[in-house]
């Protein structure tokens, strides 16, 4: 038995399928998925960390197929954007699952006024979503964090019923980057906020709701910084936005447009 080292120094036993899972969700055949896991197995050592594993797999993903690597590498890729980025990124990927939104609003309370991250409206319900952007993936998004975004909407929803504002919010809405404390997931379960974080939670979870309308984030494309900027400044956020982007010098296009083309299929 190998124990594994996580990124909070807790240990567990090595399971082979979640890196079959893993590999096989980036894109791989179950074959193909199997022969990279017999590869990693050859170099496990007790006490190995979560990160040598990671690395390990992207290697070998990198050596069968550009576009599994580069999906594997997702949650990195989002972990890189810039938070205000990260948050227009969260606007647009509800946008594409039908939502009306808008992004970075002042809306006023009972008590004092609130700068509100997204409102995100839908069939008739308002929601007031915050996002929670972390560069270390690895870090857990907390009670404090719950209970924050809870006392803005009972605020806001205060100044509604005074006349204060126009937003009937139905619930609040949390994203994040990371994974969930499990007291936020207990608050937040009772409060009714809704919790989309990395692999939580199901379908609302943030890497389904990229994969499923496959809205890749521009940081998983391998651009200098200064392409990176250009593109930020001009709000873009998804690779779709950035095939046909101002400002980019031809190389840059190219790849930028070979590579969408060789994520999206």
């Amino acid at each position: 038995m190998v124990l594994v080292k996580k990124a909070d120094g807790r240990k567990e036993e090595f399971d082979g399928g979640k890196i079959i899972a893993t590999c096989m969700r980036a894109g791989l055949p179950r074959k193909a998925a199997e022969a990279v896991l017999a590869k990693v197995n050859k170099k496990l050592y007790d006490g190995i960390g979560t990160h040598d594993i990671y690395e390990m797999v992207l290697k070998e993903l990198e050596r069968t197929e550009d576009r599994s690597s580069m999906v594997f590498r997702l949650r990195e890729a989002v972990s890189q954007m810039p938070s205000d980025k990260f948050e227009l990124y969260v606007m647009k990927l509800l946008e594409g699952r039908g939502y009306r939104c808008r992004w970075n609003v002042l809306v006023k309370g009972r008590y004092v006024e609130h700068q509100a991250d997204i409102l995100a409206e839908k069939a008739g319900r308002k929601y007031l979503v915050e996002c929670k952007h972390h560069v270390n993936p690895h870090r857990f998004c907390g009670l404090g964090i719950a209970l924050q975004v809870q006392a803005r909407l009972d605020d806001i929803r205060d100044g509604f019923r005074e006349g204060k504002n126009t937003l009937d919010f139905s619930q609040a809405w949390i994203v994040t980057n990371t994974k969930y404390s499990e007291h936020a997931k207990s608050y937040a379960s009772g409060k009714k906020i809704i919790l989309s974080g990395w692999k939580y939670k199901g379908k609302d979870s943030l890497e389904n709701i990229i994969q499923s309308k496959r809205m890749y984030p521009v940081s998983m494309l391998k651009l200098d910084k200064n392409v990176k900027s250009r593109l930020y400044e001009q709000n873009i956020t998804t690779i779709q936005e950035a095939v046909g982007a101002k400002g980019i010098d031809r190389k840059a296009a190219d790849y930028i447009r070979n590579q969408t083309k060789l994520l999206l299929g």
